[in-house]
């Protein structure tokens, strides 16, 4: 029932490696925190829209990546640690709750919450302290330099007037990832590496469960649309284009060597960091996708949503090249060329696809840096190189 914090390098593979299912419900938590607050774009596709839910996604983004960092560094599954855990769900869910009208009425209850899940962070840190000395100076910075002046911090955004808190906490979260980038913290890092295979199971988990998510917003609709050739003939391509992205990404870190190639054990923040906004590009090709359906069968069309789910496919491929395992011009070469086609589209598509095509041109695209990944992988196979 009570056993203390180990470090996860002492467990042997694959257990080490692999996610608990305590993990993953956890994340199944936050990820229905990240829809609510892709729910903000269905009601404004603004440039003030938009703005708002990056405000909102990388603070929240961030406490999650801290959770997953210090549950990659420490094998610990017990009352303890579960309880801790309860009491971060318990906060998870009331900022889920607060996202809404985070920049308005609710903006203290989000800030108070923040800072609770902040607290529990230093209370788990300090109770490994005893059964990890040898990691002590890294330990102590992670109170001292992120989780403790965080808390601080978020609690003074309080001062302000609530639509000016945001770009505090903007400041905040950018303070932070610098101070991932110093000297000290690097060296620490080093001497202290993280679990690569872990962090990259922990990932892709987080996106399996972030793809599962959005597929079921991007089919959900109200009313609940009649099975029309129309519908068939939009929904048919978007739900492949979402099968399309599930094979690339997957395909893309799910290979022997993929951690060893994807990351810097001694700072592995600049691939964390790329799946901000990768994470963000699936929650609004997701929206969009759910809006251009509706307006399918409604008739009610914004074109603004074409920018977006064009814009989100093209963020998709450009940070696709950036985090997969096989990053050689081979390999990266039409991800990148995806990613520019799907940024070409996004001024021209409302004006030379008609909008029943629009997730046939995506799904199309999609298929065709499919089959160019699965054709490059077969070569590197025949030629007895591996494919990652």
């Amino acid at each position: 029932m009570f056993q203390p914090p180990r470090s996860r390098h002492h467990l042997p593979e694959p257990q080490a490696a692999n996610p608990t299912w305590l993990e993953l419900f956890y994340d199944l938590v936050f990820v229905a925190v990240f829809i609510q607050i892709g729910d903000l774009l269905s009601r404004d596709v603004s440039g003030t829209g938009i703005l708002t839910v990056l405000l909102l996604f990388a603070p929240i983004w961030w406490i999650w990546v801290n959770i997953a960092w210090y549950m990659n560094r420490f094998d610990v599954d017990d009352v303890m640690h579960r309880l801790l855990l309860l009491v971060q769900i318990f906060f998870i869910a009331w900022i889920g709750l607060s996202v809404p009208d985070a920049f308005g009425d609710q903006s203290t209850q989000f800030v108070i919450c923040y800072i609770g899940f902040r607290l529990t962070m230093i209370a788990m840190y300090a109770r490994t302290l005893r059964h990890a000395p040898e990691q002590r100076a890294l330990l102590l910075r992670h109170i001292t330099h992120f989780h403790a002046p965080g808390a601080v911090l978020w609690a003074l955004s309080l001062l302000l007037p609530a639509e000016h808190r945001p770009f505090m906490w903007a400041a905040i979260f950018a303070a932070e990832v610098g101070s991932a980038f110093l000297p000290r913290f690097v060296a620490l890092m080093r001497l202290h590496p993280v679990h690569m295979h872990h962090l990259v199971e922990r990932f892709g988990t987080l996106i399996i469960l972030v793809l599962g998510e959005t597929f079921i917003k991007s089919i959900t609709t109200d009313p609940a649309p009649v099975l029309s050739w129309q519908a068939a003939l939009f929904s048919a391509p978007a739900i492949a284009t979402f099968f399309g992205l599930w094979w690339l990404y997957f395909t893309a870190i799910d290979t022997e060597r993929a951690a060893a190639r994807m990351l810097q054990p001694e700072n592995p923040l600049p691939w964390i960091l790329a799946h901000l906004p990768l994470a963000l590009a699936l929650i609004t090709l997701a929206v969009a996708s759910s809006r251009l359906f509706e307006s399918v069968t409604s008739g009610d069309f914004d074109a603004a949503y074409i920018a977006v789910y064009f814009g989100s496919l093209a963020l998709f491929f450009l940070l696709l090249s950036m985090v997969a395992g096989d990053r050689s011009r081979r390999a990266n070469l039409p991800r990148l060329i995806g990613a520019a086609v799907f940024a070409a589209l996004i001024p021209l598509g409302e004006r030379v696809i008609p909008h029943l095509a629009l997730s046939l041109v995506g799904a199309l695209i999609v298929a065709a840096l499919v089959s160019l990944d699965w054709m490059n992988r077969r070569r590197k196979l025949a030629d007895g190189t591996h494919p990652s």
